[in-house]
């Protein structure tokens, strides 16, 4: 079945057209990557919430921060705009919100790890990604297991995304991309100990290092979506690409959200394997929520979170919502919290991400020490990792979803990358193994890009 609506619904503007398809035993997943392999060619940003895929195709605005931070770049209907950011990026971003986004129209977009020290004044080595892109798409589409929505001003666009959908596809079984990801061992335990040594000296209490591994072949981005996210149980699943810049991941953990003025933080800390035995899965389970260091590595975390909420919050609404339960994460098992609290009037969700960004849990504690060690101690500018990504509706809700159990495609290279948290009772080997379980979760499901 489809419905076409036209000028109804109080976000709907005159010209803007609204279809939809009833689907019947519609898998969301493989529509989603349908949608993305067909028409996906510049410019897209998926991303799954509650078992709902929000689709954005092509751009109607958008914002781009260069690397350096120094500049800003939007491109519209009006045509292109540069001009200096005077290091005020949540200022940039909010103007361009306000100029661009329309009501009930979501805004896709990504920040990388970089806009932390950039914003706050730290020095860093830039790497090639923008520090943050925002994206208003020309198609706006949803799919849930029911219904596919499809929304745009432009009715040729809404008739492509109608023939895709209706399409039927048989997709064959893609080529696995390989990779090595024990590579590196050496010296990802030399990192670890010379972090040890910064930690013994007083510099940080604890710290997250991280180290890349490049896969062998490209990545086919929607096909990789689609098995890993068979095989993963997200907090939420994301795919973007934006020019030559591709992402693909499976977050376990949210930086923070903001939904009608109330401020959350999901710190996760801890970390075990899982399997498919029940047996192995319950002892490690056992043995995670019983270890001191897993348990001090936590616990630190989560008082962060709440003194940096405290920072941001009305007085006294601050509160530990759930504390440490395990949260099952694709290959392994975390230790997980939620604090939340309710904004102060004169503070929005830019503000929030501000103080929030990066998350505790990707960089360490106190956060600016780990993040000035952070460059110190790893060799190449971490991009997108730990980042995250954006969902924006109105000024009602703003998500930003953690970037791990990710993959990462530019023009030069194709990667995966992972870390493990550092406190003085850390030992190299267990570290450099818990980077392998948590690229357990991505690498095996890796697709290949057709030659």
């Amino acid at each position: 079945m489809t419905q076409s609506l036209k000028g109804e619904g109080a976000a709907m503007s005159a010209d803007r057209v609204m279809r939809v398809i009833g689907l019947s035993g519609g898998d969301g997943l493989q529509i989603a990557e349908r949608l993305l392999h067909a028409l996906g060619h510049d410019q897209y940003f998926a991303y799954e919430r509650d078992d709902r895929w929000h689709i954005g195709l092509g751009i109607t605005a958008t914002l781009s921060i260069s690397p350096c931070g120094g500049r800003y770049e939007v491109i519209s209907k009006e045509g292109m705009q540069t001009g200096p950011t005077n290091a005020a990026l949540a200022s940039v971003a909010r103007q361009f919100m306000a100029e661009h986004s329309c009501s009930g129209r979501r805004v896709h977009g990504l920040v990388a790890f970089n806009y932390a020290p950039c914003v706050n004044g730290q020095p860093y080595t830039p790497g090639t990604w923008p520090l943050l892109i925002l994206m208003i798409p020309r198609v706006e589409i949803v799919v849930t297991s029911d219904i596919v929505e499809i929304c745009s001003d432009d009715e040729a666009a809404v008739d492509e995304v109608v023939r895709v959908v209706s399409e039927q596809t048989t997709v064959s079984s893609p080529h696995l991309c390989p990779i090595d990801t024990k590579a590196g061992e050496r010296v990802y335990q030399d990192i670890v100990r010379a972090a040890l040594e910064e930690i013994g000296s007083g510099v940080y209490a604890k710290i997250i290092v991280s180290r890349a591994v490049p896969t062998q072949e490209r990545i086919d981005m929607p096909a990789s979506l689609v098995l890993g996210r068979r095989r993963n149980t997200p907090a939420r699943t994301f795919a973007l690409k934006f020019d030559s810049r591709e992402a693909v991941g499976f977050s376990p953990e949210l930086v923070m959200s903001v939904d009608d003025g109330i401020v959350s933080t999901e710190p996760l800390a801890g970390t075990r394997s899982r399997s498919d035995d029940p047996r192995t899965d319950a002892r490690n389970r056992d043995e995670l929520i019983n270890d001191p260091k897993e348990i001090v590595e936590h616990a630190i975390s989560v008082r962060e979170a709440v003194d940096e909420l405290m920072r941001i919050c009305t007085h006294g609404t601050v509160v530990i919502d759930d504390f440490m339960s395990v949260r099952n994460r694709g290959s392994v098992q975390h230790l997980g919290s939620r604090v939340s609290g309710r904004l102060k009037d004169n503070a929005d969700a830019w503000d929030a991400l501000d103080i929030l960004f990066p998350s505790i849990t990707a960089t360490g504690i106190p956060k600016q020490a780990a993040i000035a060690a952070i460059a110190r101690l790893e060799t190449v500018p971490r991009e997108l990792y730990s980042g995250a990504v954006l969902m924006i509706e109105g000024e009602r809700r703003f998500e930003a979803a953690l970037v791990l159990r990710a993959a990462y495609q530019d023009a030069a290279r194709s990667w995966v990358q992972a870390g493990a948290g550092i406190i003085a009772q850390s030992n190299p080997l267990r570290e450099f193994t818990e980077t392998v379980e948590k690229l357990g979760s991505v690498a095996p499901y890796l697709a290949m890009e057709p030659r």
